[in-house]
């Protein structure tokens, strides 16, 4: 890989359960819901369940953000900026490239913005605590006595930016700790799922965390799992030199952000019950199921695949569910919703409808993210030195891919696929590094298809 990735991601609140039930039932013409922005599109991969068949229906729900920002001014901005200082980050002028980048940031911040600067090695210190953005010569100073040396403590780092974001918190702001490391977790909590909790926590009172892995040495499975659980972005950077870009791809999905907190509400209906959403975590309220998001920019779109379990005791027309987007705005703390239609299938036993049913736009988007998901456990395989299953899981997403019409999509889906294979059957010729690179690439090509669209 040449270039560094910059794609932006991923954040998200659980919202009060009674209030997004009572949103539910205000239907179409209550205030909180003419008042979204946020456009959601809710369509069945076919109109049809076979009745005997196995009695599943999937989903796309997509949520879409609108291409330019509804008002001129951006929100306000509290931003912790959490910087590895660790021994390695010496190596390849990591440490001036990142310096680069923080000077920059401060560049582009507002007097209104709100920063905090942590560093972190085994231990953790408070460079520049939370607080308006008034005195950049003194910023660019302090940036400057920031040198490396030391051992990883990323969870520490992690808490105190999230302390120092906490204690500015305010409505009308955007609340994002960025998280920048260039090596493996070594002191403190260093458990992937762990970290995704801690993370998830740090959302959930309404600050985002975004994650930045520099190089080929850092923790790709953590630094994901982080983003995903705090909502936030996962970005990798192949080469130091690009950090300033993917600061300032973050800076602007921060700037451009229009929603918060962006749930997907699924109100089950008829007897119908909730499998699973593709690569997704998720959580039962009742006879609803809550999935997660991510905060979202203007221009940004969220797509997801979801599988129910439909009743085939008889024929005809059944509403399955109720779908509703409920996010926070920004600027003005409103919470605000977007209810679909209902969700109607038809019951039919004739094969022939059944298999007239399929819409082949929603097949191509689920195959996508499906052949992704099976890509992103193959890589895992690959990590645990079992390339026979990788390779298995592979061709297993080439069959999916396979099974949508042609299309350029896919074809290009296909094409990387084949050359992942080939990949994986080459790696015992291959130097170390050269496989760390194609395995952080794989995995965040895959993250970015799955949360990142």
């Amino acid at each position: 890989m040449k270039n560094a990735h910059v794609t932006g991601v991923p954040p998200l609140l659980a919202l009060p359960f009674l209030l997004a039930l009572s949103l539910m039932c205000s239907g179409p013409a209550s205030a909180a819901t003419t008042a979204s922005f946020l456009e959601l599109d809710v369509a069945p991969e076919n109109s049809s369940v076979y009745t005997h068949g196995s009695g599943t229906s999937d989903l796309r729900i997509k949520v879409v953000s609108p291409d330019r920002p509804e008002r001129p001014d951006r929100p306000n901005l509290n931003l912790s900026l959490v910087i590895d200082k660790s021994g390695s980050m010496a190596d390849q002028g990591k440490m001036e490239h990142a310096r680069r980048a923080a000077h920059r940031l401060v560049e582009r911040l507002h007097r209104g913005d709100i920063l905090s600067i942590v560093v972190y090695d085994d231990r953790v210190r408070v460079v520049r605590p939370a607080k308006k953005v008034t005195d950049r010569n003194g910023l660019h100073r302090l940036i400057d006595r920031i040198y490396p040396g030391g051992r990883t403590n990323l969870a520490a780092g992690l808490e105190e930016g999230y302390r120092q974001a906490r204690k500015k918190r305010k409505r009308g702001y955007v609340n994002r700790v960025l998280l920048l490391s260039d090596g493996l977790a070594n002191v403190g909590i260093t458990d992937p799922e762990a970290l995704r909790r801690k993370a998830g926590a740090m959302s959930e009172s309404g600050i985002s965390v975004s994650t930045f892995g520099v190089g080929l040495d850092f923790d790709e499975d953590l630094l994901a799992a982080v983003a995903y659980g705090g909502g936030g972005s996962y970005y990798y950077i192949a080469h130091p030199g690009d950090m300033s870009a993917a600061l300032a791809r973050e800076f602007d999905m921060a700037a451009g952000t229009v929603a918060t907190e962006v749930e997907i509400i699924i109100r089950l209906r008829e007897g119908c019950r909730f499998d699973s959403a593709i690569g997704h975590r998720w959580k039962r309220k009742g006879d609803s199921v809550i999935i997660k998001l991510g905060d979202l920019a203007h221009g940004e779109q969220r797509t997801l695949i979801t599988r129910l379990n439909i009743p085939t005791d008889a024929v005809g027309a059944i509403d399955v569910a109720d779908v509703v987007v409920q996010y926070r705005d920004p600027s003005t703390g409103q919470i605000l919703s977007r209810q679909s239609p209902p969700v109607s299938l038809t019951r039919v036993d004739n094969v022939r409808i059944y298999e007239e049913g399929f819409d082949d736009g929603v097949r191509e988007e689920r195959v996508l993210i499906e052949s992704n998901s099976l890509a992103d456990e193959a890589a895992r395989r690959v990590d645990s030195g079992d390339r026979d299953k990788a390779l298995s899981l592979l061709g297993r997403a080439a069959e999916i891919l396979k099974s949508a019409a042609p299309s350029a999509k896919i074809e290009k889906e296909l094409s990387r696929n084949r050359g992942y294979q080939d990949d994986i059957e080459g790696m015992d010729a291959m130097e170390p590094e050269e496989i760390k690179e194609i395995q952080k690439d794989q995995k965040f090509r895959s993250y970015r298809k799955m949360y990142q669209q």
